[in-house]
């Protein structure tokens, strides 16, 4: 799925009255992400990286400029309608679930067929290496476990496109460096379009099609 960006801007309204100006977080960005691969919005914090992501989910919307799914306007679709898998920085599992209940439970929104929504799981479970791990709950995971449940509960989704918000920034450095090899590596043997934003350089690079 190709993502067209043209003149994307954001501005966050200020408050006069305590002499608070208008922040313009993101200023009239035209991109293309091409079709199937994994590309990396880079740049230090405070840059726009993370509005520009959520305003592709449709967590916020843009004050100006379209974006484009295909050949789809979704700039005023909801996040439930642009098909789009979200992986957050803080992995924002369910602790109360178990790891097989926090992949389904977006499947059960969906209201698929149970057998359909049992063999998403243990699939995507499986891809991301965590099929031994269904039946605990995240409090019983390190932190790269838990990112790889947070991924294959988008994946099973089967998103049109996958936004990774920093995903890689709570974890150390052994852990981002094997995550980050299965992150293309699942992004290789999916052909989801992918987003992954990162202040990381040496990620960015290590893990991208294009910056």
């Amino acid at each position: 799925m190709e993502i067209k960006i043209k003149h994307l801007t954001k501005v966050f309204p200020g408050n006069p009255k305590k002499h608070i100006r208008d922040t313009i977080a993101v200023n009239d960005l035209d991109i293309t992400i091409p079709d199937g691969k994994l590309v990396g919005l880079l740049g230090p914090s405070g840059c726009g990286k993370s509005t520009t992501l959520y305003m592709i989910a449709g967590l916020l919307s843009p004050t100006e400029g379209q974006i484009f799914f295909g050949d789809e306007d979704v700039t005023k679709l909801s996040p439930e309608k642009r098909g789009i898998g979200l992986v957050f920085q803080n992995y924002a599992l369910y602790p109360h679930m178990t790891v097989r209940q926090n992949i389904m439970f977006p499947l059960q929104n969906m209201k698929l067929p149970k057998d359909v929504i049992a063999e998403r799981t243990i699939k995507y479970a499986r891809l991301v290496g965590i099929e031994e791990l269904l039946d605990r709950k995240p409090k019983q995971l390190s932190g790269g476990q838990q990112q790889r449940v947070a991924i294959a509960r988008a994946l099973a989704k089967r998103p049109r496109v996958l936004l990774l918000d920093e995903p890689l920034s709570n974890l150390d450095a052994r852990l981002r460096l094997q995550t980050r090899e299965e992150i293309k590596r699942i992004q290789r043997e999916t052909g989801v379009t992918t987003i992954f934003v990162t202040h990381d350089q040496e990620e960015a690079m290590s893990i991208s099609d294009e910056i």
